[in-house]
């Protein structure tokens, strides 16, 4: 029984982070940046990732952004958009379990949360190279990789904030 209620917390939880994920996706789709280039974005879907990934486990982390990715394609997004974001979660996945498993003592927040930004934005550039067929595109990712560490410092420093309320609203079951 003690399983059963368990999984059942896990289960809801993971739905309201979906749910949260995929409100902040939203939300960011909103916010004008001052600086409007293509692949530019805060990344506030990211401190919901991470919490999963540091609360729950990588493999609920790694569901939340597949179905995050998906959703968010088929309610606002295209087919080029889908597969950037698809590559671009992928491998700011790859950076969450690489700096979760090998650099655990080492990275804050802040630190995972840019080296996942830098990820993403690589993803991202690796797809247009496929889709385009096109090595140039690589020329942007040096803007992307400064958005990177800028957007990733801004993301970390939030769940360093949020990080503890988040977790006490798992444990409390409100979330």
């Amino acid at each position: 029984m003690k399983t059963t209620s368990w999984r059942v917390r896990r289960l809801a939880s993971l739905g309201l982070l979906t749910a949260l994920a995929l409100i902040l996706s939203y939300l960011e789709s909103l916010v004008p940046l001052p600086l409007m280039l293509p692949g530019f974005k805060l990344g506030l879907c990211n401190i919901v990732v991470l919490f999963c990934a540091y609360r729950l486990s990588l493999w609920d982390a790694a569901l939340l952004s597949l179905v995050r990715v998906l959703t968010t394609a088929l309610l606002f997004g295209n087919l080029t958009g889908f597969l950037f974001s698809l590559f671009g979660a992928f491998f700011a996945f790859l950076a969450i379990v690489c700096a979760k498993t090998l650099l655990s003592q080492k990275l804050s927040f802040v630190g995972v949360s840019v080296l996942s930004a830098a990820a993403f934005n690589f993803g991202q550039i690796l797809a247009a190279s496929l889709l385009y067929a096109s090595l140039s595109v690589f020329s942007y990712l040096s803007l992307l990789l400064v958005a990177s560490a800028v957007f990733g410092g801004v993301v970390g420093l939030l769940l360093n904030l949020m990080f503890d309320r988040l977790e006490k609203g798992v444990k409390g079951g409100t979330l």
